[in-house]
Parts: C-alpha cells; sequence; structure tokens
C-alpha cells in the first residue's frame, strides 16, 4: 500500500515504499523515496531520489530512473492529459468544498450577527430604562427638596 501527496513546485507525486525489497540507499545513506515525474516529457516515468532533494537542504543528488523510458509519444501525452485531468478535478472538488464551507461559515457569522444586534438592542433597552429611573430619582429628590424646603419655611 502506499500513500502520495503532489508538489506542484516540481510536479512530483511522492509515493512512499512500504516494502524494503528494491529500496534505494542514496549517496547520503538514507533510504531513497520512490517517486512519479508527472512532468510532459516523462509522465508516469518512475524514480528514486533522496528524500531531502525535495527540501531546502537538498544535500544529496542522488536520482536514478526505476523505470525505461516511454518512447510512443501518444502515451506520453494520454498519461499527461490524464494526470492534468485528475488535478484539475482534485482541485474543483476541493474549490466546491470549500465553498459548501463558506456557506457554512456565513451561516454561523449570520446567527451570530443577530445574537450580537439582539444584544445590542437589549443593550440599548437597558439603557433608556436606566435613564428614565435616573429621571424618576432626580424627579423625587427635586420634590423631596420643595417639599422640605415649604416645610423649612413654614416653621
Amino acid at each position: 500500500m502506499s500513500s502520495s501527496s503532489s508538489t506542484s513546485r516540481d510536479q512530483l507525486q511522492v509515493t512512499h515504499v512500504q516494502s524494503q525489497e528494491g529500496v534505494k540507499v542514496c549517496d547520503c545513506v538514507v533510504l531513497a523515496k520512490e517517486r512519479t515525474c508527472w512532468k510532459i516529457t516523462n509522465p508516469g516515468r518512475r524514480f528514486w531520489n533522496c528524500q531531502n532533494s525535495m527540501t531546502r537542504l537538498r544535500k544529496c543528488s542522488f536520482f536514478e530512473w526505476k523505470d525505461e523510458e516511454q518512447t510512443d509519444g501518444y502515451y506520453k501525452n494520454l498519461l499527461y492529459s490524464l494526470k492534468q485531468k485528475l488535478d484539475a478535478k482534485d482541485e474543483m472538488s476541493e474549490m466546491n468544498n470549500l465553498r459548501r464551507r463558506i456557506v457554512e461559515v456565513e451561516f454561523l457569522l449570520s446567527q451570530e450577527q443577530y445574537k450580537v444586534a439582539k444584544s445590542e438592542k437589549e443593550v440599548h433597552d437597558a439603557m433608556k430604562a436606566i435613564g428614565r429611573y435616573r429621571m424618576i430619582v432626580a424627579l423625587l429628590f427635586a420634590c423631596l427638596a420643595l417639599c422640605c424646603n415649604s416645610s423649612l419655611n413654614m416653621e
């Protein structure tokens, strides 16, 4: 069984080899990786190279073809075009998943915006009520002051 991932920089598909049979060791004594070339010149052709060759380290330049080169241009072009279509289909599927996720996030955002608007209205209504209570308290103090003033004037 193998797992794979692709890199757009070199258009290579990395294949991690599970068995030790036929595994190559590169010049820096690291197990080489089996990879598949998807460039137009050698589509589908497998090769070995150092695990470090695709990193910034690039300490080792070990490279060895595993397959013989295909001589027929038709099959090379067919493989290359099929790989391009497969990549485009994968990208389209990923874009559709992202679009679906955007719709979900926008829905969640609208729910949160509704909650915020509702809370802001509650705060606004509470501030109005506090303003009314302040006015009532001020009127009560004014009435109390008038009552106290009038009772002092009567004495």
